[in-house]
């Protein structure tokens, strides 16, 4: 009777192997198609106040700007996905000057437990907002500094922390980002951003 009762027990032990398996794989499968939009805060270095001849008030030198930005991301695959975000940074600044982007492109993660680190490579259009033209303007010229909107990319990367299953962290994000065209070697702003984003069931 023991001997039979080990034989179904093993047999049963067999059978439950593959469910299991599936199991198991069920949370990496689950990344699939996940969906994410989130709200943030951002700073940045722009690049264009760290020279004096692009300051009409070399006393802002290297200052930082900041303010709000929107990001998606969906995640096709569980190690690769898209992220378009948009960075308003209008609401700490000086000389009347402010940076507006919309960029996207393609991110790759390495997902971790409950952290995702990830890099991204995006481009889309930048605007260079000034709202007293006539207060900026190159140092020693009458030459006035350049507004309007163009093209521009970026390289970056960060770190997402899964709180529950809707909500995850942006516990940093950092862009290289490049405006050619600026001048004649264009600018390369720095951005940080901090936020959080919720995540759809599909």
């Amino acid at each position: 009777m023991r001997k039979t009762l080990i034989a179904i027990a093993s047999l049963a032990c067999l059978l439950s192997l593959p469910s299991l398996g599936r199991a198991q794989a069920l949370p990496t499968a689950t990344r699939m198609g996940k969906t994410q939009v989130g709200a943030a805060f951002s700073y940045a270095i722009p690049s264009f106040w760290t020279t004096q001849q692009t300051n009409s008030d070399p006393q802002y030198a290297f200052q930082s700007i900041a303010g709000v930005s929107g990001y998606g991301d969906y995640d096709f695959m569980p190690h690769f996905g898209v992220e378009g975000d948009f960075h308003c940074l209008c609401l700490h600044t000086s000389l009347d000057r402010a940076e507006l982007t919309y960029l996207v492109g393609p991110r790759v993660m390495l997902p971790y437990g409950r952290f995702i680190l990830y890099g991204k490579a995006m481009g889309g259009i930048r605007d260079l907002y000034i709202q007293e033209q006539q207060d900026n303007y190159i140092l020693n010229s009458n030459v006035l500094i350049p507004s309007g909107t163009s093209i521009g990319y970026s390289i970056g990367g960060g770190l997402d922390i899964i709180y529950n299953q809707k909500i995850v962290i942006r516990a940093v994000d950092y862009e290289s980002q490049d405006w050619p065209g600026y001048g004649p070697s264009g600018i390369s702003p720095s951005v940080f951003t901090f936020g959080v984003a919720y995540r759809f069931s599909h």
